[in-house]
């Protein structure tokens, strides 16, 4: 999006508090990453749009703000799923998908709770899952944890009394929250990481102390920082950890004056403003923030494969895995990743392509034969003299481990004898590039020409590449 094209997006004005950050912390953020202009046609619901709605008026207004235009037909009179088209009109492309209304009754306890009426928040969903298809925006949810995970304060009531405030009936909806976060972690492949003002080890050594049964999320966490730091440093601190970026977080506390800290110095997280735990349920289910096009056994597994890839790092910084190549006939699953990278992805390009373009994916496989799912991919094109990359990128759950190096010397080898070059657009989102750039510099030639790097490999840089990776062909 141009910055003369933001300009014209009126500030949100919409009344109500649950759409405004539907809008702001959602379909905003993805228009960070994504410019398109979308029209997008229901069909079946005509006949449910209320009359003289002012919200739900605002709400088709600011969508159309933000290049998401929705227009209605069909007049059925009864309705179980919704047939929706959507082209994306600026790259004169379309697909159809249905929408399913499986759990009206949730539907209606939504609109109850927020005063949205039904067909709103299906449509807030429709976008949520072409958002879905094309970014995924939050990948980790950090968390506090005195008052927000569990009732009390650790350092001042010890750990009997926060076991006794949890098996009370206060204390359940403490419980009910960390089965609800339980389940993106297991069933969408959410991070779960906390932030605490305590010590480490105490923290570690009470949460083993806890019965699942009243801390849910026991063996559930991937990460734990606890210090007196400020939280805003910490959560850099988690992104890293993780391999993602801060914008990818959101963060929940009982603090205000935590989360204004957050909020000034990382406006970037998204921090929800509540009360009761309840709050956070239905902003994190009416902004759509987990929404997923798709239930996908790789998301499914990705907390599983990012704790054995640390284990191998633990074990070795540089862990001995084999790299299975494969040829992606129509770009399928190397779109989805250049789609979806936000840190290590070298063009735009993520699917205007040439036809006689090719592209290859790359998977990690353990040596037990485990794989470990898809780490990267690239798109190129070739002539007698020379070897083009279109877009290379690589998964966050990969970086540092040898895998840029081994496949710098992967397409090296599959270029040569011919001109090696690879399209390079600097961005915000793409710093782990700039770092293999600076690494390498003696590899990259920069002096860019039509937004085109040189790769020169010599014996000596394949040496030190060499030396920097334990990975190999399978």
């Amino acid at each position: 999006m141009t910055k003369s094209e933001k300009i014209r997006i009126k500030t949100m004005q919409i009344d109500n508090v649950f759409l405004r950050v539907y809008m702001n912390d959602f379909v905003k953020k993805f228009r960070d990453y994504n410019s398109d202009e979308f029209l997008i046609v229901i069909n079946g619901l005509s006949n449910f749009i209320p009359k003289s709605d002012h919200l739900f008026d605002e709400l088709l207004e600011e969508l159309k703000q933000h290049n998401f235009t929705i227009e209605n037909e069909g007049n059925q009179e009864s309705i179980n799923e919704i047939n929706i088209t959507c082209k994306n009109v600026t790259k004169d492309t379309t697909f159809n998908f249905k929408y399913q209304i499986q759990n009206l009754p949730a539907l209606v306890d939504i609109s109850s709770k927020t005063d949205i009426n039904v067909v709103g928040i299906i449509i807030t969903k429709i976008i949520g899952q072409i958002i879905g298809k094309f970014k995924t925006l939050y990948k980790a949810i950090v968390l506090d944890l005195d008052d927000t995970l569990w009732m009390g304060t650790l350092s001042e009531d010890g750990i009997d009394k926060i076991r006794k405030n949890m098996i009370s009936e206060k204390g359940a909806p403490f419980i009910e929250f960390m089965k609800f976060i339980k389940t993106l972690g297991k069933e969408l492949g959410i991070f779960i990481a906390l932030c605490s003002r305590n010590n480490s080890n105490l923290i570690e050594s009470v949460i083993n102390e806890l019965d699942e049964n009243i801390f849910p999320l026991k063996n559930q966490i991937d990460y734990i920082i606890a210090n007196n730091n400020d939280k805003s440093d910490n959560i850099k601190i988690i992104a890293e950890q993780l391999s993602i970026l801060p914008n990818s977080i959101i963060f929940i506390d009982d603090n205000q004056i935590v989360r204004d800290e957050v909020k000034t110095k990382l406006p970037e997280v998204f921090v929800p403003e509540w009360t009761k735990h309840t709050d956070i349920v239905n902003f994190l289910s009416v902004s759509c923030v987990f929404d997923r096009c798709e239930l996908s056994l790789n998301s499914q597994n990705r907390r599983k494969q990012y704790r054995i890839i640390q284990a191998e790092r633990i074990q070795n910084s540089l862990p001995k895995l084999s790299i299975k190549t494969n040829n992606d006939e129509g770009h399928c699953e190397s779109t989805k990743l250049f789609s979806k990278s936000n840190q290590f992805k070298f063009s735009r390009n993520d699917n205007d392509f040439s036809n006689d373009a090719c592209s290859l994916y790359f998977e990690i496989i353990r040596e037990n034969g485990e794989n470990l799912g898809i780490c990267s991919a690239i798109t190129y094109t070739q002539t007698l003299e020379t070897f083009h990359i279109h877009n290379w990128a690589l998964s966050c759950r990969y970086f540092e481990m040898g895998l840029e190096e081994y496949l710098l010397i992967y397409i090296h080898n599959l270029a040569t004898p011919k001109k090696l070059l690879i399209d390079f657009e600097e961005t915000e989102y793409n710093q782990k590039v700039g770092e293999l750039l600076k690494k390498y510099s003696d590899v990259f030639n920069c002096n860019q020409l039509n937004n085109k790097i040189e790769i020169v490999l010599t014996d000596e840089s394949i040496n030190k590449i060499n030396q920097n990776t334990n990975l190999r062909n399978l």
